[in-house]
């Protein structure tokens, strides 16, 4: 179980050193230590360890920029299925590494070679739990790599470095979204960093692809911290929460599959999944010109537990927003359920009946 991360992060340095000293190598081995990732993962996911990954054997991990695959390995002797990425040109050894230490611990990891800074594919299950920790300023396509990231994986764990100030020493504005563009040369000499965000910047992206944070902490250099500066270093360390085709609660019948953007279609009867007291719901959605023109004006109703809340009627095309206060229900299993009075038929052309577009469901 993952709550036992710590303690055999601790036996299991002891059984890879010893593997590594045992067999010696034609390659380097990656000379960092990588386990030291499981005090972070273990801090991010205290108390909603359960939630996320209580059930070992149906929670796929997915290890990106996996260097020998330390942290995969030890994921999955605690019972996860994992999936380790890297790209042969960019980790330390070639990746000679983790097939290695694969083939010495008779390891089932699936090993997969990608480029994530390119049009990368992911393989078609859905993971549970992305680990990408120190890569995003390595990446020329952040944006790319973690939009991607969210049409897969329900959660994520990332950690990137970031900055507050800019390397002459200025200040950047703590409430303006930023980011610092590196010079080949610029930190360490090594021209495979590109993007250090301020912490408003990463955030901001995190948003626009498609996640939302759940826990977050910065370590380091928490008051000068410089994108260029071994000495002013500082890291953000976050867990996230997909929201795409809203992954973020769950759906109940007449969702359609989301489309590119992460938005979905509904029908004209669908609903949501309350599992805990909630106290207000919002619902963003969007009325096309076509379906107005259609139909006239949509009456988009509401109810919980049987009892009926203020409906809206939508009478012009665009963005809508419902906000509807819910007063503590929703117990385990309750359903938010919605139905409209008309909606697109199905036709020739596409298959589904087409009521509205929803965006996004937010309990709070």
């Amino acid at each position: 179980m993952i709550e036992e991360l710590l303690p055999a992060a601790l036996q299991f340095r002891q059984k890879l050193t010893a593997l590594r000293a045992g067999k010696p190598q034609a390659f380097e081995w990656y000379p960092y230590e990588s386990l030291t990732n499981a005090g972070h993962l273990d801090r991010l996911l205290a108390g909603n360890y359960e939630a996320i990954l209580g059930v070992p054997g149906a929670s796929g991990i997915l290890d990106i920029g996996c260097a020998d695959g330390d942290l995969a390995f030890l994921l999955e002797s605690l019972g996860y299925p994992v999936t380790a990425i890297d790209h042969p040109s960019t980790n330390h050894n070639g990746m000679l590494g983790i097939r290695t230490l694969r083939n010495l611990l008779g390891s089932s990891v699936e090993i997969l070679e990608a480029d994530i800074d390119s049009q990368f594919t992911l393989p078609p299950n859905r993971f549970r739990l992305a680990v990408f920790l120190g890569i995003l300023y390595h990446l020329k396509n952040p944006f790319h790599a973690l939009e991607r990231l969210a049409k897969s994986c329900d959660y994520c764990v990332l950690s990137t470095r970031i900055a507050r100030q800019f390397p002459d020493g200025a200040v950047m504005p703590p409430q303006h979204p930023m980011a610092y563009l590196l010079a080949p040369d610029e930190l360490n000499a090594d021209d495979s960093n590109y993007w250090i965000f301020n912490e408003a910047g990463l955030r901001r992206l995190i948003s626009r692809t498609h996640w939302e944070v759940v826990e977050f902490f910065t370590g380091g250099d928490t008051s000068r911290s410089n994108p260029t500066s071994r000495e002013h270093d500082e890291r953000a360390f976050c867990l996230l929460r997909s929201r795409y085709g809203m992954a973020n609660v769950k759906l109940g019948p007449g969702f359609h599959e989301p489309e590119d953007t992460g938005w979905r279609w509904v029908a004209s009867s669908f609903s949501v999944r309350v599992d805990q007291p909630r106290e207000t719901l919002t619902v963003k959605g969007f009325l096309p010109e076509t379906v107005l023109q259609a139909l006239g004006a949509v009456r988009l109703s509401v109810s919980v537990n049987g009892q009926n809340l203020a409906p809206i009627v939508l009478g012009e095309a665009g963005a809508w927003t419902l906000v509807r206060r819910l007063g503590g229900q929703g117990s385990a299993g309750t359903e938010v359920h919605f139905s409209t009075d008309k909606a697109l038929p199905t036709s020739a052309s596409d298959g589904r009946e087409r009521a509205l577009i929803i965006a996004s469901v937010d309990f709070e």
